[in-house]
């Protein structure tokens, strides 16, 4: 066994293994390097790294306890704004960027990033670990990884994305455990514990590992995954429960919303669906449909059944559960990418394994391997309809940056088509500090005071036009 392990772990020091690693990381942060520090926008991005940033900086300017860990954060006015809708950790590292770079967009994006390099490395461990060769290895990561989706949404602070490292990191422990090299309950509890406490569908993947390790006889495995899980999601009771000074309503009713159970309906499960299928078609290059059934194939190896089982379960778990969130968020099944890559890497080891039976089939997996990199690099290296949008956003978000508002002014009142007080314009709230507030036009605002609006993908400053009360 020790001749074994110390063979597996030569393996880890291989450059072919890590050079495709190093390539996606290079294109993650060099590809278009502005869009670490653009401004906060009306797109998936500028939401998330607004909203997540709100709460950083209420931590760094407030306090951790004026703050609520970041759940709460005050307006110009004095007014509370709270946001406890997902997990705290996101948070306390946003807070954590901002202390160390003062920069509010750069810091907004920084924890995704670390997040998403720190997943490339614990993936080529992983599939290391599954006893995949280097070149089906390489391929598998390359097939999952050099693809829009992570480049597009591996630097955005959101809950999934930064989810996937503990996902990631819990598997590699799994597998471990599986080859005979038990995890210690501490590292399993911890892992599961950061899971739960960053993401809800990271929460829905530690519920599998505990109850496929329970199945599987691994009772003390199963029994630290489960306790780091239930600890974290007692906190986050808790926390919320402090947030929200004891009234929960607003959580349930977002919740319920997601599933599509709170009275309003909106989407079936086949629009949902359809409108993911449109989502995959612009983020991974082998388009639409396949996606799911190609990361399904890993099921098919006993190396990767179970960590496939587990990872592909908890997407589409989370998918099937909460279809409106899936319908309204192109990332929402962002985690697949872990099931993705190890189902590719054993299909190729299968066709590599294939063709080494003949002489004049060897050459044949040098050829796919190349040509797969070529085409991955073309999709890749052109920015997706994603990306665009990011940065057609956040042109929209610096001109909001750049608005001088009335000091006295309590609202930022806006005509971009809601009602009364929101919280889908985080980036506005950030950046003006003051509550967004949907109004009909200026009329609908008092003299003095100016509202928003948008012409022509311009934000356009308009003043008030409400009498005020003598």
């Amino acid at each position: 066994m020790n001749g074994v392990l110390a063979r597996q772990h030569g393996a880890y020091y291989s450059a072919f293994r890590w050079a495709p690693a190093l390539a996606v990381a290079f294109l993650l942060v060099a590809h278009d390097p502005g869009r670490l520090w653009m401004a906060f926008g009306p797109s998936h991005d500028g939401f998330n790294a607004s909203l997540f940033m709100l709460g950083g900086r209420a931590i760094v300017e407030e306090g951790p306890l004026a703050s609520h860990l970041g759940a709460s954060s005050r307006t110009v006015a004095g007014d509370q704004v709270i946001y406890a809708h997902h997990p705290p950790l996101l948070y306390i590292e946003t807070a954590a960027a901002l202390a160390v770079t003062g920069m509010p967009e750069l810091a907004a994006r920084l924890p995704a990033v670390v997040s998403s390099l720190l997943v490339l490395v614990i993936v080529v461990l992983l599939l290391a670990d599954c006893g995949l060769r280097p070149g089906p290895a390489a391929v598998g990561l390359l097939a999952a990884f050099a693809t829009p989706m992570f480049v597009a949404f591996g630097v955005v602070t959101e809950p999934d994305a930064l989810g996937l490292a503990p996902i990631a990191a819990l598997a590699l422990l799994w597998q471990r455990t599986r080859r005979g090299v038990e995890a210690r309950s501490w590292a399993l509890a911890s892992v599961a514990a950061a899971a739960t406490l960053t993401s809800w569908h990271a929460a829905l993947f530690t519920a599998f590992v505990t109850i496929l390790l329970f199945l599987d006889s691994r009772r003390r495995a199963a029994a630290a995954v489960f306790t780091g899980t239930a600890v974290s999601a007692a906190l986050i009771v808790l926390w919320m429960w402090w947030a929200y000074h004891g009234e929960l309503g607003d959580f349930f009713q977002r919740a319920l919303h997601r599933v599509g159970t709170d009275g309003t309906g909106r989407v079936s499960l086949r629009q949902a669906v359809a409108q993911q299928m449109l989502y995959f078609s612009d983020l991974f290059p082998v388009g639409t449909w396949l996606v799911v059934p190609i990361a399904g194939l890993g099921l098919l190896d006993r190396r990767t059944r179970p960590l496939v089982a587990a990872s592909l379960g908890s997407v589409l778990v989370y998918a099937v559960l909460f279809k409106n969130g899936a319908y309204d968020h192109s990332y929402w099944l962002y985690c697949i990418l872990l099931p993705f890559a190890l189902s590719v890497a054993v299909s190729a080891d299968a066709i590599a394994r294939f063709c080494t039976d003949y002489r004049w089939r060897r050459p044949a997996p040098m050829v796919l391997g190349a040509t797969l990199v070529v085409a991955l690099g073309f999709t890749v290296w052109s920015p997706s309809g994603e990306e665009s949008h990011h940065r057609n956003a956040a042109k929209v978000g610096a001109q909001a940056r750049m608005v001088s508002w009335p000091p006295r002014q309590r609202y930022a009142y806006d005509a971009f088509g809601h009602n009364g007080t929101t919280d889908l314009l985080p980036w506005l709230l950030f950046y003006s500090r003051r509550q967004p507030f949907g109004v009909a036009g200026p009329e609908s605002v008092p003299s003095g005071e100016i509202l928003l609006r948008m012409v022509d993908g311009q934000v356009v400053v308009s003043p008030g036009a409400q009498p005020r009360a003598p």
